[in-house]
């Protein structure tokens, strides 16, 4: 058991190439939430396309971080699936803006809530190898499910302000859980030099 803890964090403490990706993801998706703040009357018709293109960022971005870095952790796994999840999502909505405008709402609470999910383990991923800044991780994961639970609530009732509203918040949220991520992927490896010294 000892050596395989070993071995996880010799694979995990490696560095963690193009993390910079996932920063740029996390400012554009702070800059999207902000953007339907300012617009709000122009923002519902163009979130769908807005959302789709900001979905294929983020899951490029996060397909790209997980594929090309020798990181082990969990998180890993959570990354690759939720990449291609937000590639497909992306695609789809870009392509068909019209046909998503009535599920909109549910698509969004339903990616606001796996992202939720990927935090909160990140967050334990933290936690378990005693790196700094899992409670933040924790709470900010727990503030992104809470959203998607209200934007999944009354998806078709809840009105145009509310679901505006809510993706605003939900982006911000996740836009700087996303640059939080990228910072502590940057410093994973000297993290774990020093918390597990060879």
């Amino acid at each position: 058991m000892k050596r395989h803890f070993e071995n996880l964090t010799s694979k995990a403490g490696r560095a963690v190439r193009h993390w910079w990706l996932m920063m740029a993801a996390g400012i554009l998706t702070v800059v999207a939430g902000i953007a339907v703040f300012v617009f709000p009357m122009e923002s519902y018709v163009a979130l769908s396309i807005l959302i789709g293109i900001l979905m294929l960022a983020v899951g490029a971005a996060q397909l790209i971080v997980a594929l090309t870095s020798g990181n082990y952790l969990a998180m890993r796994g959570y990354m690759v699936v939720g990449g291609i999840i937000d590639v497909l999502l992306g695609l789809f909505l870009c392509v068909y803006p019209g046909v998503t405008f009535a599920l909109l709402p549910v698509m969004l609470g339903i990616w606001m809530m796996y992202h939720s999910f990927m935090m909160i383990s990140f967050g334990g991923d933290l936690e378990t190898f005693n790196i700094g800044g899992s409670t933040s991780v924790v709470v900010g994961g727990i503030l992104l499910l809470l959203l998607s639970i209200m934007v999944l609530a009354n998806p078709f009732s809840a009105g145009v302000a509310t679901v505006v509203v809510m993706a605003g918040l939900g982006l911000i949220v996740l836009g700087l859980l996303l640059c939080w991520l990228a910072l502590k992927l940057k410093n994973i490896h000297l993290n774990f030099e020093k918390e597990y010294p060879r």
